[in-house]
């Protein structure tokens, strides 16, 4: 994903669903929070499945018709949990945890058929059995998430690239390859192992394989994946930049416009990451919008800026020297003005 006020309060239609034998419906009016997967041994049980998936709403866009019954349980976490059912067919059709997630968690397997929502996280891995497959592109949490804020702000973001995908690549495909990522293949012999870190449509990796190189393409958007291959042949490695495992595997690797949506605490861990990922003396260009704030934008993606000192300090305790910062102005997909740094840094040898 690569590239700004909060996410839009509606979804462009309801979204209904209910029990298995309809005497009990519901309506959600209000754009979903978040969707995730949950392995503990209480969803586990509660699915009579390897786990649960909740789609998460906020409580005002939540209406329901026909009666429900309350099973009340202490969840693997601690919390007690509010479990509402279906009394005729037993149909698990919402929770309500308290001092858990907000709003209602609706079950997702009681949403009517056409929903196209994607789970963005796995909660409890540490008890996912061992052939259920992670998510691509998911977070992973070993417990309990407690603060759900990046669940949410994942789930935002990569639905607005999903749902854009098209007009998106269209607007951020340059129409000739543009000076910075020139400069930075100058800097590589032919053919060197480079990574596209967020590599949205397709469009920087096409050029680093047209100029010769073998290139990794990765991004959290399987709509953007799939715009890439479409336009580009490019097959996309669909994961979060916060998984990023490889080692001492690339010369280079370009981050455009894809780190910042990450969280502000996570960014440490993101760049120890990259340092690992690789070769000594391997290259690192990050293109980020400057600021200090960590918050979402008009269109519901999760921004976290910085100032360029605070990145050259994050760099250089991240293993990385000869640190270069640019500054220039630029603007959001939604056409406001930005200020723009490109930074390039090497791995210490």
């Amino acid at each position: 994903m690569t590239d700004s006020p909060s996410a839009p309060d509606t979804p462009a239609a309801a979204i209904t669903g209910g029990c298995q034998c309809g005497a009990v419906r519901y309506t959600v009016t209000a754009a979903p929070l978040g969707m995730a997967r949950c392995h503990c041994t209480t969803c586990q049980a509660q699915s009579a499945s390897a786990f649960g998936l909740s789609l998460f709403v906020p409580t005002e866009g939540f209406a329901l018709t026909g009666e429900t019954r309350i099973f009340e349980v202490t969840a693997d976490s601690g919390r007690l949990k509010h479990c509402h059912f279906c009394p005729a067919c037993g149909t698990r059709v919402y929770h309500i945890t308290a001092g858990g997630a907000p709003g209602v968690a609706v079950k997702g397997g009681t949403l009517d058929a056409g929903h196209g929502f994607r789970p963005v996280a796995d909660f409890y891995t540490d008890r996912r059995l061992p052939w259920v497959a992670p998510i691509p592109g998911a977070l992973d949490f070993p417990r309990d998430p407690g603060d759900m804020r990046a669940v949410f702000d994942a789930f935002s973001t990569t639905r607005f690239y999903d749902d854009t995908a098209a007009t998106y690549a269209d607007w951020s495909t340059p129409e000739r390859v543009p000076g910075t990522l020139a400069g930075f293949l100058a800097r590589f012999d032919a053919p060197c192992d480079l990574m596209d870190l967020g590599c949205g449509a397709g469009w920087a990796a096409a050029a680093m394989r047209a100029a010769g190189h073998r290139v990794t393409a990765l991004d959290a958007s399987p709509g953007l994946a799939a715009e890439a291959a479409a336009r580009h042949g490019l097959s996309v490695r669909i994961a979060r930049v916060e998984r990023l495992a490889d080692e001492a595997a690339f010369d280079g690797i370009w981050a455009h416009y894809s780190l910042q949506h990450a969280a502000r605490a996570a960014m440490p861990d993101i760049l120890a990451r990259i340092a690992r990922a690789l070769h000594p003396g391997g290259r690192l260009l990050i293109g980020l919008q400057a600021g200090s704030e960590d918050r979402r934008d008009g269109l519901g993606r999760h921004y976290a800026y910085y100032r360029p000192e605070e990145m050259r300090t994050l760099l250089t305790d991240a293993g990385f020297t000869d640190i270069a910062i640019d500054s220039r102005p630029g603007k959001h997909y939604d056409g406001h003005p930005s200020e723009n740094l490109t930074i390039e840094a090497r791995r210490n040898a």
